[in-house]
């Protein structure tokens, strides 16, 4: 009976280790056919968490990133797949299911930014105070541009909103 559970539990895990593969897979593939995504320049970061909204549900996170841009991360092994170095985002509660599903490599550190850069501008980052005033905007470098935007469309701001 043991012994059944045992592979049991086995073949589970390998099936989720081969998901979370393709899926990365398939993100290099999406990814490579707007534009090729230098190995050399960036490398690959996943994630998991539990989701707040549904019972036993988690999501899972995958982008590309130039280390340059990257600062404080908190991880502790290097991965790879398909020739990109992969990294897991440990700061993240479930990111362990994670750690089994690719080849490990020697360690570097990816930490090279020596200051924190906002710089993603494909897409909008933007909170609201309870009054539906927004008190930021991300990408910072962007925030002035999407600011006279949403002024435009009505949008209110806060008068805590710096875009500076």
């Amino acid at each position: 009976m043991l012994l059944i559970s045992s592979c049991k539990n086995n073949i589970y895990s390998q099936k989720n280790n081969s998901l979370y593969q393709n899926i990365v897979k398939a993100f290099i593939k999406y990814r490579n056919s707007e534009t090729e995504i230098s190995k050399k320049e960036n490398i690959l970061i996943i994630g998991a968490s539990t989701s707040q909204n549904v019972e036993n549900a988690y999501w899972l996170d995958v982008w590309f990133v130039n280390p340059k841009l990257l600062q404080d991360f908190k991880y502790s092994k290097v991965y790879e797949i398909e020739g990109y170095k992969l990294i897991i985002d440990e700061s993240l509660n479930k990111s362990d299911i994670l750690k089994h599903s690719f080849k490990e490599t020697k360690y570097e550190d990816f930490n090279l930014a020596t200051k924190l850069i906002d710089y993603d501008s494909k897409n909008w980052y933007i909170v609201f105070n309870s009054k539906n005033e927004v008190i930021r905007i991300s990408p910072q470098q962007k925030s002035k541009e999407i600011k006279e935007i949403l002024l435009k469309k009505g949008v209110k701001f806060s008068q805590e909103f710096d875009d500076n």
